[in-house]
């Protein structure tokens, strides 16, 4: 009885022990087993995911070159566009006179007042020929208000015409009444011109003409242009003495712009008419003024 129950004790022993043992192993390492196959499962799943997000990344993508951009377009129709400057135009400064009868030219400002020689107009100056028969051209007038404060009456240019003349007598003056000797002529030259000239000085202290004559003879025919200048003031007036000097400069300027060219002059004296005058119908002229177009 007493082996037996050794030996039973024995048996039972190395059974525990091997029950004991078995327990362990798989409390240890199943879990950490179970843990790693988990793992693999979600780092499968996870891979398995982030290759589809790609996938659909790649696919969801439009090809580079299919579809135009509208950014360009939509950001030039945003912006406006820039307003043109306005084109601010000169007015010319300067216009022109012609007569293609007597194939006369000269500019002048615009601000001055231009009148035209016909029949029917009377000289605003009394031409200084040794003959009569002049033809009056045309007129220009400085603007009053040229020198506010001063004794400045007026001042023109005077153009006509006289084509009853020698190249001799076309050289000669009128002689002032009040002093001969002043009229002796002198040769100028302005612009392109030569001319013969005089200075008259006519009226009292209260009103005075100060007179230059020029003569010029071409197309067989005595050209004169008179410049005028005049002055006027009353007696208890305190004005200030116009330089005339300078008023005369403004109207030799116009001068200087003067053009005479080669034409049949009508009414014109020649050997076997000698002494004759010009016609009524050769009184009337046909002139033009052309206006420069305004400049941008």
């Amino acid at each position: 009885m007493a082996t037996l129950n050794i030996n039973g004790s024995k048996g039972s022993g190395n059974q525990s022990f091997k029950q004991i043992e078995g327990d362990t192993w798989s409390s240890i390492y199943l879990p950490a087993i179970c843990a790693c196959i988990l793992m693999s499962i979600v780092l499968f799943l996870a891979v398995s995911c982030s290759k589809k997000s790609d996938n659909a990344t790649k696919i969801s993508a439009p090809p580079a070159g299919g579809v135009a951009s509208p950014g360009p377009s939509t950001i030039a129709a945003a912006v406006p566009e820039t307003p043109k400057k306005a084109v601010k135009k000169h007015r010319p400064a300067n216009a022109t006179y012609v007569s293609g009868t007597y194939g006369v030219s000269f500019s002048y400002p615009v601000k001055y007042s231009l009148q035209a020689g016909d029949k029917k107009t009377a000289a605003p100056l009394q031409p200084n020929f040794l003959k009569p028969g002049a033809v009056q051209l045309a007129a220009v007038g400085m603007p009053d208000g040229s020198y506010p404060e001063t004794d400045f009456s007026g001042a023109l240019l005077n153009v006509s015409v006289n084509t009853s003349m020698t190249a001799e007598e076309c050289g000669q003056f009128v002689p002032n009444a009040k002093d001969a000797e002043a009229a002796k002529p002198t040769t100028v030259k302005l612009g392109s011109n030569q001319f013969a000239e005089i200075e008259q000085l006519d009226g009292e202290t209260s009103r005075q003409s100060d007179l230059k004559y020029f003569h010029l003879f071409k197309n067989r025919a005595c050209y004169e242009f008179a410049l005028d200048v005049e002055t006027s003031r009353k007696g208890d007036e305190d004005l200030a003495q116009v330089d005339r000097g300078r008023v005369f400069q403004k109207l030799e300027k116009i001068l200087t712009t003067a053009r005479i060219k080669d034409v049949a002059v009508p009414g014109v004296v020649n050997a076997e008419t000698a002494g004759t005058v010009p016609t009524a119908d050769s009184n009337t002229e046909k002139a033009e003024v052309v206006t420069p177009t305004e400049q941008k």
